[in-house]
């Protein structure tokens, strides 16, 4: 919904005889205070029931330029008012284009657009609300926007924002690099962030090298223990085997010896900034824009 702006609760319907005849009975407002969920239909303000043409019915018939809708409904409720007469009230979400008709002081009232079997369930449904000077329903308040505090003798004013009335919205944690290398701290200086690669990174590749070195010790023991009454392998054959396994350990510990160095240099060497590129990798054609 747009913004955050909210009205007081404003009557936008009233039980009884409407001025041309109908009937808005007990039994309506009740299910539209029971069924209304605006994640599930949203009911959208429009002009006059003008739908999507409400921005030229605006323009056109009263002169004010706005591009079309209005606003939504947030919620509703049924209250008596001071007459004893039950209402259907509604929290309203405004747009600019809303504030701007009014302020121009048309379509003040509200007419309200229901379906008496919504989706087949017997029960009457919001499905929209158009302001209007020419309300069919008794007892709708005439609605006014002011910035200011609301005199005595008007009808409705719209309510300010309150930052305070809105939820905090948890943070995503970022993966670690993100947060190791994130825009958010551009102050970070070069051994800060040497510091916290190799307290990041430094421990975990250590012991990585010393268990690569127990298990190459623990092979080359196995490896000079003779196996006796070993009948389903040829002794050369397994000696080649052996070698092998061997050979391709001592590998990866001169890989991972070479990765150390370099890291250690790296930590010493002067820190440069990271790019938009190096942020943000696109590849070709924005290939790799949905990885983030």
């Amino acid at each position: 919904m747009p913004g955050q702006l909210r009205t007081k609760p404003l009557s936008i319907a009233a039980v009884g005889m409407t001025v041309d005849g109908r009937e808005i009975s007990e039994q309506d407002v009740a299910d539209i205070v029971e069924t209304y969920n605006p994640r599930k239909y949203g009911a959208r303000i429009n002009l006059d029931h003008e739908f999507n043409w409400s921005g030229w019915a605006a323009k056109n018939l009263h002169n004010v330029d706005i591009p079309g809708m209005l606003g939504d409904v947030v919620s509703v409720a049924a209250y008596e008012n001071e007459e004893g007469i039950t209402c259907l009230y509604a929290v309203l979400a405004p747009n600019q284009g809303f504030v701007a008709l009014n302020k121009a002081d048309q379509a003040v009232y509200f007419s309200i657009e229901i379906s008496r079997d919504f989706m087949g369930s017997g029960k009457t449904y919001l499905t929209g609300l158009a302001v209007t000077d020419y309300p069919a329903s008794c007892y709708t308040d005439r609605i006014h926007f002011s910035s200011k505090s609301k005199p005595d003798d008007m009808d409705v004013s719209l309510l300010k924002v309150d930052l305070g009335s809105c939820e905090p919205i948890d943070t995503p944690k970022k993966p670690f690099f993100k947060r190791l290398f994130s825009k958010d701290e551009p102050d970070m200086k070069p051994e800060e962030l040497a510091t916290a690669l190799k307290d990041a990174l430094g421990t975990p590749l250590a012991e990585f090298g010393q268990k690569l070195d127990g298990v190459i010790t623990k092979f080359d023991t196995f490896s000079k223990v003779k196996v006796e009454d070993e009948e389903t392998t040829p002794e050369g054959e397994q000696n080649t085997e052996l070698s092998q396994v061997k050979e391709e350990l001592s590998s990866t510990k001169k890989l991972l010896t070479e990765l150390t160095d370099k890291f250690e240099k790296a930590l010493k060497a002067p820190a440069g900034g990271t790019t938009d590129a190096d942020d943000e990798p696109e590849g070709d054609e924005g290939k790799y824009s949905h990885l983030l």
